[in-house]
């Protein structure tokens, strides 16, 4: 198992508009590299949104480049490099590019998150990525 993971260089999955982004998940039980949490990347390119959405289990997302604004719950707030969102499972959350340059997320899934949709897809690129022992 790898301890050391270049996120730069997973591939990840493109979701179109009106929510583009990118995915790559790092860690994920279905991946074999943990069990205990999900680790994505969430990368949004100027003007893009994750969308209003919930989820099933506790998302911490660290605001790693970037600038934007973001919806938890009843909160709007601006957001920048080294910003904190906590989004409690079945909160509705946002988040939105309104910078300049790419915004990129990296988001903890505690339980972790069960695969579907573009998340799947995501991780099943992780998968051939890390088979090929990157």
């Amino acid at each position: 198992m790898k301890y050391v993971l270049d996120g730069m260089n997973v591939p990840g999955v493109k979701v179109p508009t009106p929510n583009e982004r990118i995915l790559k998940v790092l860690l994920s039980p279905e991946l074999g590299n943990t069990d205990k949490l999900t680790l994505l990347f969430s990368i949004i390119s100027p003007g893009n949104t994750t969308g209003l959405h919930t989820h099933e289990v506790d998302e911490i997302m660290y605001v790693a480049v970037g600038r934007g604004e973001c919806i938890v719950g009843e909160e709007k707030s601006e957001i920048k490099e080294d910003t904190v969102l906590y989004a409690p499972r079945l909160v509705k959350h946002e988040v939105k590019n309104t910078g300049d340059e790419t915004l990129k997320l990296v988001c903890f899934y505690a339980p972790p998150m069960k695969p579907a949709g573009y998340f799947a897809e995501a991780i099943n690129k992780a998968k051939e990525y890390f088979k090929g022992s990157h």
